[in-house]
């Protein structure tokens, strides 16, 4: 079966007598012909793994699709050349190994022979005449796979997200089009949003298989749900819109973030058994936290009035601190991480540690009349009125206060291989941060921004994740990945009571101190078979998880101000999915899921549950190599999350009652294209189109300050469009995303 990454038509002529191939080229510098190379494959189809090692070693590799077709390979790991990589896949079969130069190809030693024979008695001894050959590109490139899928999916590597990394740890999503991060400089975390959808496990955040999400009470503002990773612990991302059939997107109706933490491939260089990695970086505008309670921005309390002698004074308009913004080149903030890593026969192991600090950073100069200004209105009884003319109180180039973080990371990693069958990998992800917060109604609410306190977070997480691929066996491909979360967050989100005239100034402490555990288990196979009609990959598997959630070790509930929710949420799932290929410009999906959500609620010993399928189809066309046309609809259904579900002190029990599950009805149309050589030679084309209409039955909102509701309706509808080109020595990419319609109801 031929790749769908088809190039150009060449014809050659070649004097190696049983050299009659076909061939599949990989471009790029050539390592040194006896350089080995961490090698880590499945047991899969012989060309998949003949193109993986061509990828890896970044060499040329000529071989006849149709030789290598219906050939499985065995599980590979350990350390190799090129020539033993292929050396060990081919025992077993008829084919061999011959290298030319730079060049290898791969041979049927039958029909190599029988070619030869031919030729001798013809006398056809200086050349053979090859029938035209056809020229693929790289094979199995995970920035590839996004414009071959039947939906909408991003993937970005450790280069993509190092280009983009900014301050914050949700700049790398930067420029994906529907997806952005909320509360980017508020907390250091990842609250992401894709398409509207946003929260309260609509998105997951999976960092190593594992679940860490936190949903923190912002007043009257409503929640927001944090994940936290260090950016130089991100190896990379992969991103689904929509509606997902995975084994871990139990309730995932708006999308899915999949993240994978650096391994040894990330540190450790070709042919080598160990490596150590140094990364750094300062940055500059930002300033030191000030003292908590240091005002900022525009004072409303005392100017939005009208003067009918003279203007106040600018400094009685603005507060005095804050526009010391640094010098260009100055550093005032900083990055730095080291990673170790090491390989053997059996073990692979990582260590790492990050810091990462910043002060609160200064307003740019792009914001126009957006910034605070002043501005002077006429007033019927012949004053002036002054007021903020723009949206933010804080004037161009002024400390943002409460933006500031101060991290630290540890990570460790081992993976054994314990035949060439399993793997099991054990993992350790330590996040600490102290960083600045304050509620939004304080901001807005209160004469002017000041500094509050400032919060903290730890959490440590623990995985384990096995995987059992056993030789030439396509029915088995099993993945168990297993997690614990400890989330021990303090948000100190004061208050302030401010009234000059009767000289009150009183910090007043908000503190909402929470404390949960996490734990997960999510399992699937996947089955492939050819049949008389067509190929099918057939996943099956499910999904459990329990979360517990109450004070954090050590607090005593006198000095929380908001009572935590307290109590326990489980929920379980399990699923199944099959792609149909009848022909091979035609792929049909099909998966349906069941889940269930049980809460007890430790503050009145209520119970709440709730059941129900999440199916989801898809139709794949593609007329011509290269481009493909599809259509998906997904009906999932999400659970309300332990912040839905549970009740708290801090509220009158009449405004906390239950809410039911969510019913996200999703539908997409799109198109993919990518082309190889089409202006330059081994040049690349990608671009990718779709339309989106999220339609969300029983949206679960606020009401008020305190009472949950499901609405009617929510809906979010739009475009999205990405192109890249790459010559692979120059790049670039556009991005646009538009919504047509936005209601809820």
């Amino acid at each position: 079966m031929k790749h769908k990454h088809q190039g150009r038509l060449r014809t050659w002529r070649l004097k190696t007598m049983s050299l009659v191939v076909a061939s599949v080229l990989y471009s790029g510098s050539l390592y040194a012909q006896d350089t080995s190379f961490a090698v880590s494959l499945p047991a899969q189809s012989l060309q998949s793994s003949v193109e993986r090692i061509a990828e890896q070693g970044n060499v040329h590799i000529i071989y006849v699709s149709e030789v290598l077709q219906n050939k499985k390979a065995p599980a590979l790991s350990g350390q190799y050349t090129v020539d033993q990589a292929l050396q060990r896949l081919l025992q077993g079969t008829n084919l061999t190994v011959q290298k030319n130069g730079d060049v290898w190809s791969i041979v049927d030693r039958t029909t190599g022979d029988k070619q030869q024979s031919n030729a001798t008695q013809s006398g056809q001894l200086d050349t053979v005449k090859l029938a035209p050959l056809t020229v693929y590109g790289q094979a199995d490139n995970p920035e590839d796979q996004p414009y071959l899928t039947s939906g909408s999916t991003v993937y970005l590597s450790a280069e993509q997200i190092e280009r983009h990394r900014g301050t914050s740890v949700g700049d790398f999503l930067s420029g994906i089009p529907g997806v952005i991060n909320g509360d980017n400089r508020n907390s250091g975390s990842l609250d992401v949003n894709i398409r509207g959808m946003q929260g309260q496990g609509r998105v997951p955040v999976i960092v190593d298989g594992a679940s860490q999400e936190s949903s923190v009470y912002r007043g009257y503002n409503g929640t927001a749900s944090r994940s936290y990773v260090d950016t130089d612990f991100i190896s990379s991302v992969s991103i689904e819109k929509g509606a997902s059939s995975g084994a871990d997107a139990t309730g995932a109706s708006g999308g899915v973030v999949r993240m994978s933490t650096i391994g040894v491939n990330d540190i450790v260089l070709p042919g080598k058994s160990f490596g150590v990695r140094i990364k750094g970086g300062f940055n500059t505008n930002s300033s030191s936290v000030p003292v908590t309670g240091t005002w900022g921005g525009y004072n409303k309390g005392v100017n939005s009035r009208i003067y009918y002698d003279t203007s106040p004074a600018l400094e009685t308009l603005f507060s005095s601190d804050g526009m010391g913004r640094p010098a260009l080149l100055e550093p005032t903030g900083g990055s730095g991480s080291i990673a170790v890593a090491g390989i053997t026969e059996y073990v692979d192991v990582v260590a790492a540690y990050a810091r990462r600090k910043n002060g609160n950073y200064h307003a740019g100069d792009k914001g126009g009349k957006e910034a605070a200004h002043i501005v002077s209105e006429p007033n019927t009884s012949s004053g002036v009125y002054i007021s903020n003319g723009g949206l933010s109180p804080f004037r161009v180039g002024e400390e943002i206060l409460n933006t500031s973080f101060d991290n630290e990371s540890w990570l460790l990693k081992g993976t054994v291989r314990l035949n060439n069958d399993h793997s099991l990998e054990l993992g350790w992800n330590r996040y600490q941060s102290e960083y600045g917060e304050i509620l939004p109604t304080q901001i807005t609410n209160v004469v002017a921004p000041y500094q509050g306190y400032l919060s903290t977070i730890d959490l440590n997480t623990y995985t384990v994740r096995y995987h059992w691929n056993p030789k030439n066996n396509e029915l088995i491909d099993l993945r168990i990945d297993t997690f614990k979360s400890d989330v021990d967050l303090r948000v100190n989100a004061t208050t302030r009571t401010y009234n000059p005239k009767r000289g009150i100034d009183r910090m007043n402490p908000s503190n909402v101190f929470i404390g949960s555990q996490r734990y997960g288990v999510t399992a699937s196979n996947i089955s492939r078979f050819l049949s008389e009609i067509g190929g099918f990959k057939l996943e099956y598997g499910g999904a459990w998880t329990k979360e517990d959630i109450g004070y954090p070790a050590g607090v005593d509930e006198s000095d929380v101000t908001w009572a935590t929710r307290q109590g326990t949420r489980k929920e379980s799932s399990g699923f199944t999915s099959v792609e149909w290929k009848p022909i091979n410009w035609l792929t049909l999906n099909g998966s349906l899921r069941y889940s269930n959500f049980e809460t007890w609620d430790d503050t009145d010993s209520s119970r709440h549950s709730a059941d129900g399928w999440s199916p989801i189809a898809s139709i794949t066309v593609e007329p011509l190599k290269g481009f493909q046309v599809y259509g998906k609809y997904g009906s999932v259904l999400r659970s309300p999350s332990i912040f839905e579900t549970l009740k708290s002190e801090s509220f009158a029990a009449g405004t906390q009652n239950f809410v039911e599950p969510e019913r996200a009805k999703s539908t997409e149309v799109g198109f993919n294209y990518l082309h190889e050589s089409l202006f330059l030679d081994g040049d690349k084309v990608r671009f990718h189109a779709a339309y989106f209409n999220n339609y969300i039955d029983d949206y679960i909102s606020r009401l008020g300050a305190s009472a949950r509701v499901n609405l009617d309706y929510a809906k979010m509808r739009g475009f999205e469009v990405s192109a890249e080109y790459d010559t692979g020595k120059y790049f670039g990419n556009v991005a646009w995303n538009h919504y047509t319609n936005t209601k809820q109801s």
